[in-house]
C-alpha cells in the first residue's frame, strides 16, 4: 500500500554498517593503496624523467602505452572472473604489480639507458597487475553491497558507494602531498623546479618512485587477500 509506513534511514547507523563490513573496507583500502602509489609519483616521476633520464617528453608515451594490458585483459575478464573469481584474480594481480615495483628498484647509474628500459618493462608488469585489479574492483564492491544487505537488512548502496568514493578521493589528495614531503627530505628543492634539481635528487626520485608502487602494491595485497572476504 502506497501509505505503508517505511522504515527511517539512519545515515550514522548505515555509516557504521560501512566500518563493520570487511569487503567494503577491503576493497576500499585496496583502492586507497593504488592512488598513493599512481598519483603520488607522478611528481616524482616527472622529476627522474627530466634529470635522470633527460628524456621527459618519453613519460607521457610510456604512461599511454602501460595501458595497453588494461585493454587486452578487458574483454578477457568476464570469463577469468567466472572460472577463478573475482578476489582470487585480484590478489594475483596485486602480486603483479609488486612484482614490477620491486623490479623498478634495478637502478645502475652507469647505464641510464638500460635504466629505462628496466623501467619500462617494470611499468608494462604493473600495468598490467593494474588493470586485472581495476577491471574487477567496482564488480567486487558490488559483491561488497550484498553482503552489507544480507549482514543489516538493508540496502545501502548509496552509503556504501558514496564513502568507497570519498576514501578513494582522500588517498588522491593526501597521497600526494605526503610525497612532496618524502621528496624534500630527499633532496627535492620545489623552487628550482623539475629541471633545476641535482642528479642525486632525481637518481632519490627513480628510488622514490620504486618505494611508492611497492608500498601501493603490499598495501593492495593485504587488503584484497586478508582483509576482503568474499
Amino acid at each position: 500500500k502506497c501509505n505503508e509506513e517505511q522504515p527511517k534511514f539512519n545515515v550514522i547507523k548505515a555509516m557504521g554498517n560501512f566500518l563493520k563490513n570487511r569487503p567494503a573496507l577491503g576493497a576500499t583500502l585496496a583502492a586507497m593503496g593504488m592512488f598513493i602509489g599512481i598519483q603520488g609519483a607522478a611528481t616524482a616521476i616527472t622529476v627522474s624523467f627530466q634529470r635522470y633520464y633527460q628524456i621527459p617528453e618519453l613519460s607521457g608515451i610510456i604512461q599511454i602505452f602501460t595501458y595497453m594490458p588494461m585493454l587486452i585483459f578487458t574483454p578477457l575478464a568476464r570469463k577469468m572472473v567466472a572460472k577463478y573469481g573475482k578476489k582470487e584474480l585480484s590478489t594475483l594481480g596485486s602480486l603483479c604489480y609488486i612484482v614490477g615495483a620491486c623490479l623498478m628498484f634495478i637502478i645502475t647509474p652507469n647505464n641510464v639507458f638500460l635504466d629505462l628500459v628496466i623501467y619500462i618493462l617494470a611499468s608494462i608488469v604493473c600495468s598490467f597487475g593494474m588493470g586485472v585489479y581495476s577491471t574487477i574492483s567496482w564488480a567486487m564492491m558490488g559483491d561488497a553491497i550484498d553482503y552489507n544487505e544480507w549482514k543489516n537488512g538493508r540496502r545501502e548502496e548509496g552509503v556504501v558507494y558514496s564513502l568507497h568514493s570519498f576514501f578513494r578521493k582522500l588517498a588522491q589528495g593526501v597521497g600526494p602531498s605526503i610525497v612532496l614531503l618524502l621528496m624534500g627530505a630527499l633532496g627535492y628543492v620545489a623552487s628550482l623546479g623539475t629541471e633545476g634539481q641535482s642528479l642525486p635528487t632525481a637518481y632519490n626520485m627513480c628510488w622514490l618512485v620504486a618505494g611508492l608502487y611497492t608500498f601501493s602494491g603490499v598495501l593492495m595485497f593485504i587488503a584484497i587477500a586478508f582483509i576482503y572476504n568474499l
